[in-house]
């Protein structure tokens, strides 16, 4: 007898971690409002690109079904999620 747990499925996984962002970006607007630092609006530009490269990803597998044309999209995606954060490094460092 196998007991499978279907909860704990790659989907899921992928519902929860997106709801858990969404709650810790609200979360994190509220500090930044309140204290006012820098701190909390790094890591909310840190969680709102992880949420935002979830999101979209979810677009992409939900309503293209080339897979050609997927994958090289969500290539495109990643690079511009790696882009983004190598920018706002560079400018949090530097300023």
């Amino acid at each position: 007898m196998t007991f499978n747990i279907k909860i704990f499925d790659k989907g899921f996984f992928h519902w929860f971690v997106q709801r858990l962002s969404a709650v810790i970006l609200l979360l994190l607007i509220v500090l930044l409002v309140t204290f006012n630092s820098s701190f909390p609006g790094f890591i909310l530009y840190l969680v709102l690109l992880a949420h935002f490269e979830m999101g979209i990803h979810t677009i992409i597998s939900d309503y293209m079904h080339d897979s050609t044309s997927k994958l090289l999209t969500n290539i495109t995606i990643d690079l511009l999620i790696i882009s983004l954060v190598k920018s706002f490094f560079l400018v949090f460092v530097c300023i």
